[in-house]
């Protein structure tokens, strides 16, 4: 890795641990920045205020409400709910296009009752591969967007993960909807945005071994197995770094049975999500691809 590329990862992870967001331009380059998550469309230099929410620029990797968070299993659709709700299908493409402006090379797979997308983002430019992010747009609230990201170079798809996605698909955990951080039928451009920090953390994580930023992460044997000591705890109420607020409890409190457990579920993507990855030009099909995995 190129010293200019360590030094714009280490300065990005610096800015989230202060609590201040990277800016996000187009093609998914990510550049420390003092301001908030934005979108530079057709090269402008104007800030988009979409996601200056307080918590969304402290706090983004929060577990998503219904069962959508870390440890969360997916959600089945509710059979009282409608399939479809024509708002959020115009809503979604309209925001194609802008969203291609943004992610030159988007491809999108609109269906009966959802929408596929393709998206890549440079990250950081010359870093020599980029992140790939298969993106599930349900037209109905009854059921949670998802997405999944990958590393990819010309010869390779690797999955991103495990921190922070969800049991048992992998999909990314990358905000909290409670936080109104992102909501059904908002900007495509602004959740690919989002998408984008989440990989760039993992980068980061990779090359530094700690997750930068604040994150949630509600139980404690998922933070005794995954949290670093210098990384900020996970819990409800942190107040600084994990080995100064819960490690000490959690180490007291956490039975050998509930590590064990937490260490033997599995997170990975369905079968079907590596296929439309590797093959671009062929989402999933109409079905929910949650129910089988590689």
């Amino acid at each position: 890795m190129r010293k200019s590329i360590e030094d714009d990862l280490k300065a990005i992870g610096l800015g989230l641990d202060a609590g201040i967001l990277p800016t996000v331009f187009n093609r998914g380059v990510i550049r420390p920045d003092n301001s908030s998550v934005v979108s530079k469309p057709s090269g402008q230099e104007k800030a988009d205020a979409r996601h200056q929410s307080t918590r969304s620029a402290t706090r983004p990797w929060e577990r998503p409400a219904g069962g959508q968070g870390t440890t969360g299993q997916s959600r089945s659709p509710d059979s009282g709910a409608p399939f479809v709700q024509s708002g959020l299908r115009s809503r979604y493409a309209e925001g194609i296009e802008e969203c291609r402006d943004a992610y030159p090379g988007l491809l999108a797979f609109p269906q009966e009752r959802q929408m596929w997308l393709f998206a890549e983002s440079d990250l950081i430019e010359g870093l020599g591969r980029r992140a790939a992010f298969a993106i599930q747009l349900p037209y109905t609230t009854s059921r949670p967007v998802r997405a999944w990201g990958f590393w990819t170079t010309a010869v390779s798809k690797t999955w991103i993960g495990p921190r922070h996605t969800n049991f048992p698909d992998g999909s990314i955990c990358a905000f909290e909807p409670r936080d109104k951080t992102w909501l059904p039928g908002g900007s495509v451009t602004g959740l690919v945005d989002l998408y984008s920090l989440w990989a760039v953390r993992h980068l980061y994580l990779e090359k530094y071994g700690k997750w930068p930023g604040r994150q949630s992460v509600p139980i404690a044997a998922e933070r005794l197995l995954e949290l670093g000591d210098d990384e900020f705890c996970g819990c409800e109420h942190p107040f600084g770094k994990y080995a100064q607020c819960c490690r000490s409890s959690d180490q007291k409190n956490t039975s050998g049975s509930e590590l064990l457990d937490f260490a033997m579920k599995t997170r990975r993507p369905p079968a079907e999500v590596l296929q439309f990855v590797w093959n671009p030009t062929s989402p999933p099909p109409r079905r929910d691809p949650i129910t089988r995995q590689t």
